[in-house]
């Protein structure tokens, strides 16, 4: 009985362990690895999660997507379409989806085709709303543009 008893609790704890190292990770991956993007016009960047830490920027556009790598309580871990990395408290990001664009200059097309009519031209860090993408084209619109943009030409889209 005793020898069954300690099987048992070995089981147990054993199963109770194996738990405690999975479920942060499977919490935490939910996090890691996606793109966020900015709630307000004004987002400060730390260097470490905390309002103690020092500022390395500020993001002054709304919509300005980062790439979330590591969460620590309420601050997520960002990158930025420049390399930065910094923390930023969760509460000034958002879920919706926004791209920017990461090559020199591009065109926005009126449909997903090379030999569609261009609609704009746009450059650099330009952010767009995304409405939708297939494998090769990206919906994009704002206040005054919409139209498809080649996904090559956006930052980080197959996180979305």
């Amino acid at each position: 009985m005793r020898f069954l008893n300690s099987i048992f609790s070995y089981l147990l704890i054993t199963t109770f362990v194996v738990f405690l190292n999975i479920a942060p990770k499977s919490v935490r991956s939910e996090l890691k690895n996606k793109i966020m993007t900015t709630k307000f016009n004004e987002v400060n960047v730390r260097n470490g999660p905390g309002l103690n830490h020092l500022k390395i920027y500020k993001i002054l556009k709304k919509g300005y997507p980062l790439f979330v790598i590591d969460k620590f309580e309420n601050w997520r871990k960002i990158v930025d379409i420049n390399g930065i990395t910094g923390w930023v408290a969760s509460s000034q990001l958002s879920g919706k989806h926004h791209v920017i664009v990461n090559v020199y200059q591009d065109y926005i097309y009126k449909f997903p085709l090379e030999k569609s009519k261009k609609v704009a031209i746009v450059k650099k860090n330009f952010i767009f709303e995304m409405k939708k993408c297939n494998p090769k084209w990206c919906l994009v619109k704002n206040k005054n543009i919409h139209g498809w943009i080649k996904k090559s030409s956006l930052w980080k889209t197959d996180y979305y």
